[in-house]
């Protein structure tokens, strides 16, 4: 997972380089909306009883994953959907 998170703050940071906010090309695509959407789910259960539960799996992270949330990917998955 900690690799996966890597790469895509590589891809981004080189997108950003070249002029584009987005994962491929200029636009907005489908890998855009999906690594949003997977990152919204992961970052947090809801808070309803329902959840309880499950709340810890989705706030236990390990070291490697800590470390390799850029913070590229929180300013990616914020922008994303929201177009100036």
């Amino acid at each position: 997972m900690a690799d996966v998170l890597h790469m895509l703050a590589s891809r981004l940071k080189e997108q950003r380089q070249a002029g584009s906010r987005n994962y491929v090309g200029d636009a907005l695509t489908a890998v855009d909306i999906t690594v949003h959407l997977h990152g919204d789910v992961c970052a947090a259960a809801p808070s309803n009883a329902r959840w309880t539960g499950r709340r810890a799996a989705f706030e236990l992270r390990d070291q490697q994953i800590e470390a390799a949330l850029d913070p590229i990917l929180f300013q990616h998955a914020t922008r994303s959907l929201l177009r100036d």
